[in-house]
């Protein structure tokens, strides 16, 4: 008996917290703030990830998340995805001090979007001050290819010689076989490299640009 009141003592003194979780709509919260610490530390792919990160922990976005992300990308240099989100803002509810924001934000968008050069935009890049790269680095790109590539019946193995640009916002564009193997696997190398994820982009002055690359890729067929 005296153990059994000494258990039910422990339990009701146990804090409330130790056995509670939090909802997905409390994690989010802390996730958003999180994601306005990493734009204060200039953190901006990081909170982009994280703002992400919300949306597949709930399947929703909201105007908070717009805000955050058109910040995220008008500092990376990408006003005009930066002004897409900030106009998708307004199609969900907004406080008075955040629709302040917004609207601070488009105007300073639209300013900057007229204001910017239209020559820097068409260059193209072979050695920009930072170099285009895949997250995780070259081996994690070959990685990548290999493992989407479906190699039917392989037993033979030759290397493919593949130019592309990698544009301002990270995609794969222009892929052209410099130098193949047969017609059926340049298309299915140029298919793949197509599907790429983003890369982080070059950069030139501070800006985003678009860099030209050639790589060659050993396939097996």
């Amino acid at each position: 008996m005296k153990f059994l009141l000494l258990l039910l003592l422990i339990v009701i003194n146990m804090p409330f917290n130790a056995s509670a979780q939090l909802t997905p709509e409390e994690i989010s919260k802390d996730y958003i703030r999180y994601a306005y610490e990493l734009l204060e530390q200039e953190e901006f792919d990081k909170a982009l990830i994280k703002t992400d990160e919300i949306i597949a922990l709930l399947p929703r976005t909201t105007s908070e998340i717009q805000y955050i992300r058109s910040l995220a990308h008008h500092h990376l240099n990408l006003n005009d995805i930066a002004k897409n989100e900030v106009m998708e803002m307004y199609n969900y509810p907004m406080t008075e001090e955040l629709r302040m924001h917004a609207n601070e934000l488009s105007m300073l968008l639209d300013h900057e979007m007229k204001t910017a050069s239209a020559e820097d935009s068409d260059i193209i890049y072979s050695m920009p001050e930072t170099s285009a790269s895949y997250p995780g680095g070259m081996g994690e790109f070959y990685s990548w290819f290999h493992a989407t590539f479906e190699a039917n019946d392989a037993n033979q193995k030759g290397k493919v010689f593949v130019e592309f640009i990698v544009n301002k916002y990270g995609k794969l564009e222009g892929i052209k076989i410099l130098k193949g193997i047969e017609s059926e696997i340049d298309r299915q190398v140029i298919t793949v490299l197509q599907s790429s994820p983003k890369w982080m982009i070059a950069q030139q002055n501070g800006k985003p640009v678009q860099q030209k690359m050639v790589l060659p890729f050993t396939v097996e067929y």
